[in-house]
């Protein structure tokens, strides 16, 4: 892959996780189906979600819990899977959350660890995992260690 083919897929990758923040932050949950892949997994603390539809509608619950909320996408990286058709690729994104959860003012600080795959359309999302490392909700914090099953 040349230098520019892959800076420019780095940032079509890029792109893709701040359209995610953005639909986040703008509750737009009927726009979050053009992101992900039909088979596509979320892993949360606490939940395992497969499929699309099923992930958007999960979303779409946990958004409702929300009084305000604002994801910020912080540092990243991308690295793209050698020699793999259709051409794929892992992602690590820091990430801040702060809002109002259920009445209290709370922040959420974490990690996304992706994986992307090259469709017809773009690179979409096949399998996000979040890791809570940090979170204030009201008076009560809570302090995780960078997960250590993570490379």
């Amino acid at each position: 892959m040349s230098q520019n083919a892959d800076f420019s897929q780095k940032f079509e990758i890029h792109e893709l996780v701040a359209r995610f923040a953005d639909l986040v932050n703008r509750k737009a949950m009927n726009e979050m189906h053009h992101l992900l892949t039909p088979n596509a997994v979320l892993d949360i603390p606490g939940h395992h979600v497969a499929g699309r539809n099923n992930i958007v509608t999960f979303l779409a619950d946990i958004l409702n819990k929300w009084s305000t909320i604002i994801q910020a996408v912080h540092s990243g990286t991308v690295e793209f899977v050698p020699n793999t058709h259709p051409q794929r690729a892992t992602g690590r994104w820091y990430l801040s959350e702060f809002g109002v959860l259920e009445g209290v003012d709370t922040n959420v600080g974490g990690v996304y660890s992706d994986e992307y795959v090259r469709t017809a359309s773009g690179f979409r999302f096949t399998r996000r995992r979040f890791d809570l490392l940090y979170m204030r909700s009201g008076t009560s914090v809570t302090a995780q260690p960078f997960p250590s099953d993570l490379p």
